[in-house]
């Protein structure tokens, strides 16, 4: 097998590899599309590619249709390159990954996450109406939010102090309008994103209610709302969520979507 860094003349070969790979590839295509071939590293076997995988400013990804001596064969290619903090994607050719570059170091998080897929508009729940786009005057209470979902998510210990991060993050999230909000009398109950929307699909994440309003569907009908949002763009949305949390996978399967199966989830 050889392993090539990938360029502009790879494009078509690039992109009919990750249509293979449909909704689970979404997010790689979105960012094929959005910054084009650079960081794709590719795998061939003679003239035919069997293997993909994106590194870009420490997150790294495999696609969907990776196979397993491909994604070994990857595990130097990507070493020699820039250093990865996370791993985020389809859990064979990514878990392999993991398991090849991590060694004995410890995880902070790895785990299977269940990956959920909506492709049609009709098959939605209840939407909400009063879901609306976080404005800059939103920031300072969403910040307490996402940072309460990092540590109920366990993507965050207890004792986390990673605000300067997160007012940057949700800043520039904002500003895209990537962040959503639900608010009652003055006080923000729900907040769900998009990690990434487009004409190829987009990707939900970060959605947390709070207590005090949960066991009313507010986080069913919200999502099944981004999904319309969503929908509007591109042929799917998608999300991926910790396979131990079955209250949020009964939320997501209320507002419509259904299970594809399993999703790596790792970070540094």
């Amino acid at each position: 097998m050889i392993v090539r860094v990938l360029g502009v003349q790879h494009r078509r070969v690039i992109d009919a590899f990750l249509r293979g790979g449909g909704a689970y590839d979404a997010w790689l295509r979105h960012k094929h599309r959005e910054r084009g071939e650079r960081g794709f590293i590719g795998v061939y076997d003679a003239d035919e590619m069997v293997g993909l995988a994106l590194l870009s400013s420490g997150a790294l990804s495999a696609a969907a249709n990776t196979s397993d001596a491909a994604a070994h064969a990857l595990i130097p290619a990507i070493r020699s390159r820039d250093p990865w903090q996370s791993v985020v994607g389809p859990e064979r050719p990514c878990a392999i990954l993991v398991d090849g570059l991590a060694g004995r170091s410890r995880m902070r998080v790895n785990r299977v996450q269940e990956f959920m897929t909506i492709s049609s508009a009709a098959a939605l729940g209840e939407g909400e109406p009063q879901l609306r786009p976080a404005r800059p005057r939103d920031l300072k209470r969403l910040l307490p939010l996402t940072a309460r979902y990092r540590v109920e998510d366990g993507l965050a210990p207890e004792d986390e102090d990673a605000t300067e991060w997160l007012r940057a993050h949700l800043t520039a999230r904002i500003r895209k309008q990537h962040v959503y909000v639900i608010e009652e009398s003055g006080q923000i109950v729900f907040t769900g994103a998009f990690n990434f929307r487009g004409s190829v699909g987009a990707g939900l994440g970060g959605i947390y209610t709070i207590p005090e309003a949960r066991a009313r569907g507010v986080a069913a009908r919200a999502t099944a709302e981004l999904c319309r949002i969503g929908l509007g763009l591109g042929p799917v949305v998608t999300l991926h969520v910790d396979r131990k949390n079955a209250p949020a996978i009964r939320c997501y399967e209320k507002a419509g979507l259904t299970r594809q199966g399993p999703y790596r989830l790792t970070f540094r």
